[in-house]
């Protein structure tokens, strides 16, 4: 803004005070309004899923249906936990993609829950992965949810991945060089 800008700013505000006339409004926060969505390209750079960040009702229907069984035994102290991270993972993206575009043999293909059950069936991990990142991102309290070993476990696969790109750019760099 320039200065005269300015000065003709503080005028108008000056002149509303002086009148009564409130210079802020607030506004009430609709917490019923929750409906974030983010996009998310897929490695092509044409296609995309759209997820968005889960009420507390889809919190709750996503954590009762991967609810975990603890077993604890009498005699030695010891518990068991019956994990199933893949039914995990599938459930989350069940609840948080909302939309796509996304195409079978050059034709798109439909957002219903049947076509993204096959579609989390049946696409690359490494795809589903990039959508699993992003969705966590955007509903922080997914992250309560991970182990220091799940964390861990997630650095060592993007350790590897890096490894794999770093090598396979030095073969582009090799054979460029020819």
């Amino acid at each position: 803004m320039t200065m005269m800008e300015e000065e003709a700013v503080a005028r108008t505000e000056a002149a509303m005070k002086e009148a009564g006339v409130p210079l802020e409004e607030h506004i009430v926060v609709d917490y019923f309004a929750c409906d974030r969505r983010e996009r998310t390209m897929l490695p092509d750079g044409r296609q995309w899923v759209e997820h968005k960040e889960l009420t507390e009702g889809e919190k709750r229907k996503y954590q009762n249906s991967v609810n975990r069984d603890i077993t604890i035994q009498r005699a030695t102290g010891d518990a068991r936990m019956k994990m199933a991270p893949g039914d995990e993972r599938h459930a989350l993206l069940k609840q948080a993609i909302v939309a796509w575009q996304v195409f079978r043999g050059g034709v798109e293909v439909p957002f219903t829950a049947k076509n993204l059950e096959e579609f989390l069936e049946k696409a690359p991990p490494k795809v589903i992965d990039i959508i699993e990142k992003d969705v966590r991102k955007l509903n922080p309290w997914l992250l309560q949810e991970m182990s220091v070993e799940d964390i861990d476990r997630e650095i060592a696969q993007l350790q590897e991945l890096r490894e794999t790109k770093a090598r396979e750019e030095e073969g582009k760099a090799f054979s460029n060089s020819k």
